[in-house]
């Protein structure tokens, strides 16, 4: 008897949907010329967009070559290197702009391969520590860097200009001149009577360049025009007071909510020493001129 009630209920419903009016062919129609124009109108945003592709790759290379530099002038950083002391989950402190932060890395990867270098009592050539260097950060690593390692640190390395290298199959000739680095040691660091760069030696080191990267910034942090226009320094409104107020640069332990410090300047470079300028001989004229001013003069 349930199946029977079931099967009736179902009857019915067909026959009340058999029962409601059909869709008048004037709306069918109707419904179908709107869609029609929709698709038309698809046809044409596809074109529009299929000629406005187009169009920059049939302009001149000369247009392109032009437009490079412009967008290459008005570059910024990335977002993640100029807002990176927000990034960072930790209390606020006396933090490092993200270039610094870099710049301490390749100091630390520089003094590792030199301290190698230097305690095998081998040349330590720009050209050996770049490599190493890149390998170890996978960032590009140039002498300018070099110059910024030592305009923070300037007692960490002596440089010099020397040839007569041995260079090994590398493409630099043994007569050309190379820029040579030599940690800066004292007496007492010595084992077996020669200098050695210990592994606490490089700590401290590491620790010293972070402290003169600190302190770059804690001048910047007291100068008015690194802070964003308008605002009062904090140090300025200490020594206003009456008496004024001096807060020892030791007992500054986070940077003011307003100061970004990721918009420090960047560290200028020191100058690095240059390859002597040698007369070099390039026509038999100045060879023959230079060979008749070395003969003595004969005495009559």
């Amino acid at each position: 008897q349930e199946d029977l009630a079931g099967l009736r209920c179902r009857l019915r419903r067909v026959k009340a949907l058999a029962q409601l009016p059909s869709v008048p062919a004037r709306v069918s129609t109707d419904l179908q010329s709107r869609l029609e124009h929709m698709r038309q109108l698809e046809l044409r945003i596809r074109e529009k967009k299929a000629g406005s592709g187009a169009a920059p790759a049939t302009q001149p290379s000369g247009d392109a070559g032009a437009a490079a530099p412009a967008a290459e002038a008005g570059e910024k950083p990335p977002a993640y290197q100029r807002f990176h002391a927000l990034a960072q989950d930790l209390p606020p402190g006396l933090t490092l702009p993200y270039k610094f932060k870099v710049l301490a890395e390749m100091f630390r990867s520089m003094d590792t391969i030199a301290g190698m270098l230097f305690n095998r009592a081998e040349t330590i050539t720009f050209a050996k520590v770049k490599q190493g260097v890149q390998d170890m950060m996978r960032k590009q690593f140039e002498e300018r860097h070099v110059g910024q390692i030592k305009a923070v640190y300037p007692a960490s390395y002596r440089l010099r200009q020397e040839k007569n290298i041995p260079t090994f199959g590398s493409s630099v000739k043994k007569s050309d001149y190379q820029l040579t680095l030599e940690p800066v040691l004292g007496e007492e660091e010595k084992v077996d009577g020669r200098p050695h760069l210990s592994a606490s030696r490089l700590l401290e080191r590491r620790k010293e360049f972070n402290r003169n990267l600190v302190n770059i910034v804690k001048q910047h942090h007291k100068l008015p025009h690194t802070w964003p226009a308008g605002t009062v320094t904090p140090l300025a409104v200490v020594a206003a007071l009456s008496p004024p107020m001096v807060v020892p640069e030791e007992k500054l332990t986070r940077w003011h909510p307003r100061f970004n410090v990721d918009e420090v300047p960047d560290i200028s470079p020191a100058e690095l020493p240059r390859p002597p300028q040698e007369d070099r001989l390039t026509t038999a004229q100045e060879v023959l001129s230079t060979a008749r001013g070395m003969l003595t003069p004969k005495v009559s």
